[in-house]
């Protein structure tokens, strides 16, 4: 199946969208079961974190044309009519309520997700609703409304004020579910995690193979044709393509692989991504092509690889569980900075998943017009990162800006991160 890919530019990579409902053979492993996935997300993570943030009540409420972002999250791609979904936990029992329109209940039914579907006809959807949460009576009702989370955020003005009519006196009980929500998706299980091992070794092996003189034949082999040859290796090996950035030259950002030549004295950076089963991975290296003559890169790119490389590692060893995305960013952050480098003008990484960029704490500092509270959500066991602090700056000896290229995928475990597949150590040189 050729994935959809969708692109947007953000700070700190470029964000697949694609999900594919069955993973390809990559490298031996069978099919992704996303049904299953989404079962145990639902019925066994959600009430441990319900319980575990003390929130008695998760409520989406949603309708055709403004769908809420989390609705394809509870196994329903589609609603016409107003729909309110209900997770609860009370007395320790927790209880999954879905109230929709008579023609809208089949594929909630189907989804095996709902201990009870109430339909609703001319009455609406109101009466319905506001029986169900007088009968809860819950302290708190957390529900999709956020200043800084997008995907936390699909209550609508016209929702909202609807909403607020149909629970009366319950409404000053709204929190943002935007925790709740970070946490249930953040959280990777562990056939998640898998598949995201998989995509990222996958990914560390093309790129390899990539940067070496079999494939980069300077005075002749272009970023479009480096990268088509990883595109076609990735297909080779199982995989889907996420998304692909091959820069030579000066720093361009998030940028589609050109016709420039590659030619000897030249840095090639590889931002790229496959997927396996829909679960991108996102890593980044960076290889030298030596000139005739040269043995080794020269001492300014050295100098700024091993200061890369060691803000890399500091980042790393930060992503521990019960730290904030604001720790890792200053360990990343302050060790370029320490070490005489300019900040760079992003994020030190985020989550990795079903996108790109997925649900998670923001690896990032305290711009708050930038990531709002998003750096400050807690590191939690099961979450996987891509770790990018780099270096732009204006190089001396190159005449341009110029930026460094190395990120890796991380998962959080109870005793720490665990790289995937090998990270790298050395710049690559290319003879």
């Amino acid at each position: 199946m050729k994935q959809l890919l969708l692109f947007a530019l953000t700070a700190a990579g470029i964000a697949c969208f694609a999900l594919t409902g069955t993973a390809r053979a990559g490298e031996g492993a069978g099919p992704i079961d996303h049904e299953a996935i989404r079962r145990e997300r639902i019925r066994t993570l959600l009430p441990a974190i319900l319980k575990d943030q003390a929130i008695d009540a998760w409520l989406i409420f949603t309708r055709e044309n403004a769908e809420d972002p989390l609705l394809k999250v509870i196994g329903i791609d589609h609603i016409v009519a107003r729909g309110a979904f209900l997770f609860t936990l009370k007395g320790g029992t927790f209880k999954a309520t879905a109230i929709a329109a008579s023609y809208d209940v089949d594929p909630i039914h189907k989804t095996g997700l709902f201990d009870e579907v109430v339909s609703y006809k001319s009455e609406g959807v109101k009466p319905h609703l506001q029986k169900v949460v007088d009968a809860l009576n819950p302290k708190t009702i957390a529900v999709n409304m956020s200043r800084d989370e997008t995907i936390a955020d699909g209550l609508t003005v016209g929702m909202r004020n609807y909403l607020e009519e149909a629970v009366g006196k319950h409404a000053k009980k709204f929190v943002s579910s935007e925790r709740l929500v970070v946490s249930l998706l953040g959280k990777k299980l562990p056939a998640e995690i898998a598949a995201l091992e998989k995509a990222a070794m996958g990914t560390q092996r093309i790129i390899a193979e990539a940067l070496t003189s079999e494939r980069v034949r300077p005075g002749v082999t272009t970023e479009i044709a480096l990268n088509e040859w990883m595109e076609a290796r990735a297909k080779e090996l199982g995989f889907e393509v996420a998304f692909t950035s091959v820069v030579v030259g000066p720093q361009r950002g998030h940028s589609s692989p050109t016709d420039r030549v590659i030619q000897r004295g030249d840095v090639i950076r590889i931002d790229w991504g496959a997927s396996y089963g829909g679960y991108c991975a996102d890593i980044q290296r960076m290889a030298y092509v030596l000139k005739e003559g040269e043995g080794a890169a020269p001492a300014w790119l050295q100098r700024l690889w091993e200061a890369t490389l060691a803000a890399n590692r500091a980042a790393v060893a930060a992503l521990k569980p019960g730290a904030t995305g604001n720790d890792v960013d200053k360990a990343g952050r302050g060790s370029l900075v320490s070490a005489g480098y300019p900040e760079y003008p992003h994020g030190t990484g985020h989550a990795i998943g079903l996108k790109v960029h997925d649900v998670g704490p923001m690896l990032g500092p305290d711009w708050r017009e930038r990531y709002g509270d998003r750096v400050f959500f807690k590191v939690e066991v099961g979450q996987v990162f891509a770790v990018e602090p780099l270096i732009y700056m204006n190089v001396p000896e190159l005449g341009y800006e110029f930026h460094t290229s190395l990120e890796e995928d991380v998962v959080v475990e109870a005793k720490g991160p665990r790289y995937f597949g090998t990270p790298q150590t050395e710049l690559i040189l290319i003879k």
